[in-house]
């Protein structure tokens, strides 16, 4: 069994973070260590798309919870752990846990849950070739706004 599309997160700016990459043999988990883009954050969102393009509006959305009760501490503090795991029959388990405070969260995604149809993931891969230098110019354009708004914090 394989993970047709990615499985991704939402991250800072609309952009995704790729845990599971296309055609990943199952089972398979990957985890992968985030943290807060502001300060005093005491929840975050969590939300699992599969797709191959940057933004996460052009992708499909799978599912979401939250994660709750982090400490509240500087922007790039916390410690928060995602993990994607996928089962041989394709359920994917998504959970995230504060290392910090050892409070931790999940869902389950089954392939009734949203998931794409192989006839659906073909259309999404040509659209992603399609498009992929018009992405990776707004991905260039989304770092360079990331990195002067964390810049400009110092001053």
């Amino acid at each position: 069994m394989f993970a047709l599309l990615p499985s991704v997160i939402e991250t800072t700016s609309g952009v995704f973070t790729k845990l599971i990459p296309c055609n990943t043999v199952s089972p398979s988990r990957k985890s992968q260590i985030f943290s807060t883009a502001a300060d005093n954050r005491p929840t975050v969102l969590i939300q699992v798309f599969e797709g191959e393009r940057l933004m996460m509006k052009d992708n499909n959305h799978l599912s979401k919870f939250e994660l709750t009760g982090i400490p509240l501490a500087p922007r790039g503090v916390p410690q928060i752990e995602v993990t994607f795991e996928i089962d041989t029959n394709g359920i994917m388990k998504v959970s995230a846990a504060n290392k910090g405070a050892g409070k931790s969260e999940s869902i389950t995604i089954t392939n009734e849950k949203g998931r794409l149809s192989k006839e659906d993931i073909e259309p999404m891969v040509r659209e992603a070739e399609e498009f992929a230098s018009e992405d990776e110019a707004q991905g260039n354009v989304l770092k360079l706004i990331t990195a002067a708004t964390r810049f400009s914090f110092w001053f």
